[in-house]
């Protein structure tokens, strides 16, 4: 089985690697096309070393010819077919819709060849719903799918119901699946659900991710001073870098000190000791695809705060592992983690199993070898 992966975000996420190394059977190559607009982007994120996996690394087009569309897929396509063996491939799996999945769409009108194609948070929140005029192209390439891979229940729902037009919706739910993103087994290894108990008005906030805007990090600060406001004893460790990393410094240096603790990213081995020593994780995306945080947090005990509609969002009913909020009100925010906090006592231990089996990479893995030997 020779399995051509279409992934121009390969190297914007370490997840992709992960899928590689639990996919490397014996019975299947990978020939993995990775398009870049800089020569810096050559063999980031790279995995491991396989003779049944082919990196293909192409610096094909360029930092402006992202602003319009066709023409930065034109020369993605025109390089594809110079950069890639087609032959024996019997599958198309492309990461993303519109990017991956038109050159998807435009290889199986070409050469024949079936695809299965995912929906990314980037797909729904920017393409289907700020760039109108794709809007029809990027329904003919979920026609034309075998399949289509959403992240999370609550995307494939929306996706449905408000960008497919009426008579494909039927059509199109048949061929939609939902399959997670996987944690790392070291989280697995190490779980620890432990019960978090509350009280005296102490909370120990934890984030753990990019510095950037889209991470919602000024709406975190300002949940930490209406917590504050309210009376709490409020501790925020805040872990990565960013663009947004100096704005957080200055204020941990200054009218946040001894509130707001900034660290540098750091290896899981020194992560899960800051998991395991704060109270509440709180990670309010204003666009999130999955949120691989989220789980490990999870898995050492913590109680989770995301966004509605974002991420994990319904694969957990509300108030079992955390809430739900809306990223842009501090009130709804703060009063979540209040509403953490009231219940005193969290115990999330009933949940391991299920994290265990819905989240682990190689269960993951066998569910898209099922659906790739169906092809």
């Amino acid at each position: 089985m020779k399995i051509l992966h279409l992934n121009s975000y390969y190297i914007s996420s370490t997840i992709y690697k992960h899928f590689l190394y639990h996919i490397d059977r014996e019975s299947i190559f990978n020939e993995v096309y990775i398009p870049v607009n800089s020569e810096n982007m050559i063999n980031k994120n790279r995995g491991i070393e396989s003779d049944r996996i082919n990196y293909i690394y192409s610096r094909c087009f360029g930092k402006l010819d992202r602003i319009i569309f066709h023409l930065k897929n034109y020369r993605i396509e025109k390089d594809l077919y110079k950069k890639v063996d087609f032959k024996d491939v019997g599958i198309v799996h492309a990461h993303s819709l519109f990017v991956n999945g038109y050159l998807a769409l435009k290889l199986k009108r070409k050469l024949g060849l079936d695809y299965m194609v995912a929906v990314r948070a980037t797909d729904v929140k920017v393409f289907f719903k700020k760039m109108i005029m794709l809007r029809k192209l990027g329904v003919d390439i979920m026609k034309n799918a075998k399949y289509i891979i959403f992240i999370s229940p609550y995307y494939k729902d929306n996706v449905i119901k408000e960008y497919i037009p009426l008579e494909y919706r039927q059509e199109i739910k048949e061929k939609s699946i939902v399959i997670p993103n996987g944690i790392d087994k070291y989280w697995f290894e190490n779980i620890n659900m432990k019960t978090r108990e509350f009280k005296d008005k102490k909370i120990n906030l934890i984030y753990a991710g990019r510095l950037e805007k889209v991470k919602n990090i000024d709406m975190i600060v300002n949940v930490v001073e209406e917590l504050i406001k309210r009376g709490y004893d409020i501790k925020l460790d805040m872990i990565g870098k960013g663009k947004e990393e100096n704005k957080i410094k200055k204020l941990s240096e200054g009218k946040f000190k001894n509130i707001i603790n900034l660290y540098d990213y750091m290896p899981k081995e020194e992560l899960i000791k800051f998991y395991r020593k704060n109270d509440i994780f709180i990670m309010p995306s204003k666009r999130e695809t999955f949120g691989l945080v989220y789980i490990e947090a999870i898995t050492q005990g913590l109680p989770v705060i995301y966004t509605k509609n974002e991420g994990i969002y319904g694969y957990f009913e509300e108030g079992q592992v955390g809430y739900g909020v809306d990223c842009k009100n501090v009130h709804d925010i703060a009063d979540k983690v209040e509403e953490i906090y009231n219940r005193k006592i969290w115990d999330m231990k009933k949940f391991e199993e299920k994290i265990k089996i819905e989240f682990n990479w190689e269960n993951i893995v066998e569910e898209y070898i099922k659906y790739y030997k169906s092809f």
